[in-house]
């Protein structure tokens, strides 16, 4: 069940020892998605032809290449209450075993009931997030998937996120969280302005400053800072690396210098929270030349205007722009921790 990435390693595996290639042989895989361009660098069945296919059928067209011998026959359902006329107890009996490739709970949940109904082996594996998961459920000698839970994942704090974080899953969830700032209410809320109507008296009913925020952040992306070339675009970028990577860092070091100590006596950069150091762009960094060459074109994607590939184009734009100057601010408070963060809160919602 499922033909993503952990289906497309099941399957080649099982073409590869030989299951369903007997006379009575056969497997069924169910997948009701297509591929897209960005399933390709983790999911190795599938080729640049395949993107806008069926998932299942593109998988049983690969494995058979791998084993011709193999019988594989493709679906493209979804499991559910809503197809249990397709997997019905006639289906589920002829069954020999299941095995999940699942990207979401119900699904594992569900189909991990049927097979504790029918009786069936089930080799359950799936990911969520950061987080994967194998379980052999054997009917009468283990426990089934539904048997036991993950404890609730704890949220991460917003200091931690923005100034100190100190794990892979802290800097995956800052960079969503930054792709999405950047990219997606901006320009949900221009198209918004620009198409509905009625998109203005709905703003001016929002509580507080709300109002004013979303009209100045309309203003300031459709009016005061909209790009008009691809030139436009990469010294955005630029600016915005230096913000984020140098100057950003920067304040940070200006609150709380390398040597800063707790009331306590102790170094504050210590334990978890580890001291930053600002970067100093160099076109001939790859990883920075990249970055600033992804956020133009995602930059210019959201505008209309035409992106390029052209690194060395790029570079010698870059070269022409000035360095954007650090000044220290004052009376910024950072906070530590998400308590002192709802306490000042709390203390502004009191005022």
């Amino acid at each position: 069940v499922g033909a993503g990435a952990i289906g497309c390693e099941l399957l080649k595996n099982l073409a590869m020892i030989g299951l369903g290639c007997g006379e009575v042989g056969e497997i069924t895989v169910t997948d009701m998605d297509t591929t897209e361009k960005s399933n390709l660098n983790r999911q190795f069945l599938f080729r640049p032809r395949d993107v806008t296919k069926l998932k299942s059928e593109t998988d049983a067209a690969a494995v058979h290449d791998i084993n011709p011998h193999i019988r594989v026959f493709s679906h493209q359902n979804r499991v559910g209450s809503e197809t249990e006329h397709i997997y019905d107890d006639d289906f589920f009996q002829n069954l020999d075993g299941v095995a999940n490739a699942l990207d979401n709970v119900d699904a594992r949940l569900y189909m991990d009931r049927r097979c504790v109904y029918y009786c069936k082996p089930l080799l359950e594996s799936g990911t969520l997030g950061t987080k994967g998961n194998v379980q052999v459920v054997v009917p009468f000698l283990t426990e089934s998937y539904s048997s036991s839970q993950d404890p609730p994942e704890k949220s991460i704090s917003i200091c931690t996120l923005k100034n100190f974080p100190n794990a892979i899953e802290h800097t995956l969830q800052w960079a969503r969280d930054e792709f999405e700032g950047l990219f997606k209410p901006s320009a949900e809320n221009i198209n918004q302005y620009l198409t509905d109507p009625k998109f203005m008296e709905r703003t001016l009913q929002l509580a507080g400053t709300q109002p004013l925020e979303v009209l100045e952040a309309i203003q300031y992306s459709l009016v005061l800072h909209r790009p008009q070339t691809w030139a436009d675009c990469v010294k955005w970028a630029y600016q915005h690396w230096h913000t984020q990577y140098s100057h950003n860092i920067q304040q940070l070091l200006h609150n709380f210098p390398p040597d800063q100590l707790t009331s306590s006596g102790a170094l504050f950069w210590s334990g978890p929270k580890r001291c930053p150091h600002p970067l100093t762009f160099d076109t001939n960094n790859p990883l920075h030349l990249d970055y600033v060459m992804a956020a133009a074109n995602l930059f210019a994607k959201t505008y209309g205007l035409g992106g390029s590939q052209d690194c060395a184009a790029v570079a010698k734009v870059l070269q022409s722009l000035p360095v954007p100057k650090f000044a220290p601010k004052s009376g910024i408070r950072i906070r530590v921790s998400e308590q002192e963060l709802q306490s000042t809160s709390a203390t502004a919602n009191v005022g």
